[in-house]
């Protein structure tokens, strides 16, 4: 059982947690800003003081900030000089194979900064994307920096989106139920408008309707659109499965080709992230090479299961 000494230690670490993940982020917002890279913290310090009282000993272990994306490469070289290595070197992979974000790491602090080009469930382009949301902020103290974070439509719409994403995670949920506890039902009608705007209503409707209280929200904002199939995958947790639908979705031999070539053999950062074998030096990442097409072989019956079932729900629920 918790004691109230636990709960107090729990607390502490948690807010040491935060202020160091505060302060790394400060010192990178800084520098972006002093490279003339603009940035808007997603998550993280926004949403745990938002939601949050220092006695709910919330952590956090990185700082999601989203930058425009003609200035992208330029963060990730201002982030490298700060000694964040990227998890990935996505000049090695062909841009629809990139993520909506890309993660750093830092080992003398242990601090991660995701940097994103979008947010996942978002489906506008990435330049509208961030046109839309730089003109809905407001300031938030990020350590000792005046950072820009998103307005709490912006906030609960991303809550929500993220829940979707990573399939309703109890940590999601706790935070999604407290932002439909906490606010009213006009920041969420507000949060349902930018949302259109972004072409990201499945998103926000998926990761609502995790929650009783969320599909009745749902229902009252009238969200009764048909999902988007990747948006079913990944609340789902098929992710694999998001292979198969962009597969079907590629016109002509040739281009798909490519992506099967691309899948069986990714570049060798790509192979390091997935399998730890892959970091075990050369003749680790041989094997994993060896590995892979087995690997995707195996789990190609359980995908296509989870692309069918997907492609059921958005048909059931076409209007």
């Amino acid at each position: 059982m918790e004691t109230e000494d636990s709960r107090r230690i729990g607390a502490v670490g948690a807010a040491a947690g935060r202020l160091r993940v505060d302060y790394a982020a400060a010192e990178a917002i800084r520098a972006l800003d002093a490279a003339g890279v603009q940035s808007i913290v997603l998550k993280g310090p926004s949403v745990a003081r938002w939601l949050y009282v220092p006695e709910d000993a919330r952590l956090y272990v990185d700082c999601d900030l989203l930058v425009a994306p003609d200035k992208f490469e330029a963060a990730v070289g201002v982030l490298v000089r700060l000694g964040f290595e990227p998890e990935l070197d996505e000049t090695e992979m062909p841009t629809w194979w990139r993520e909506h974000a890309l993660t750093t790491f830092r080992k003398e602090d242990g601090v991660m900064i995701d940097l994103h080009r979008s947010l996942q469930g978002v489906h506008v382009p990435d330049e509208q994307l961030w046109a839309t949301l730089s003109e809905a902020t407001d300031t938030l103290t990020v350590g000792d920096f005046s950072a820009r974070a998103l307005t709490e439509p912006g906030r609960v719409m991303h809550v929500a989106l993220h829940a979707a994403q990573h399939g309703g995670t109890q940590r999601d949920l706790d935070v999604l139920g407290r932002a439909l506890d906490q606010l009213d039902e006009g920041t969420w009608r507000a949060a349902a408008e930018l949302a259109a705007a972004l072409d990201a209503t499945a998103g926000l409707e998926r990761g609502l309707r995790f929650l009783p209280a969320g599909a009745r929200l749902a229902d009252r904002l009238g969200l009764h659109g048909a999902p988007a199939i990747e948006v079913e995958l990944r609340a789902e947790g098929a992710a694999e499965a998001l292979t198969v639908a962009r597969f079907l979705a590629t016109r002509g031999l040739l281009a798909r080709l490519a992506l099967l070539r691309h899948k069986l053999a990714p570049p060798p950062t790509f192979m390091r992230k997935w399998s730890p074998l892959a970091r075990r030096g050369r003749l680790g990442l041989a094997i994993a090479y060896l590995w892979r097409p087995i690997w995707i072989v195996t789990r190609t019956p359980r995908a296509l299961q989870a692309w069918s079932r997907a492609r059921g729900a958005q048909s059931h629920r076409s209007p």
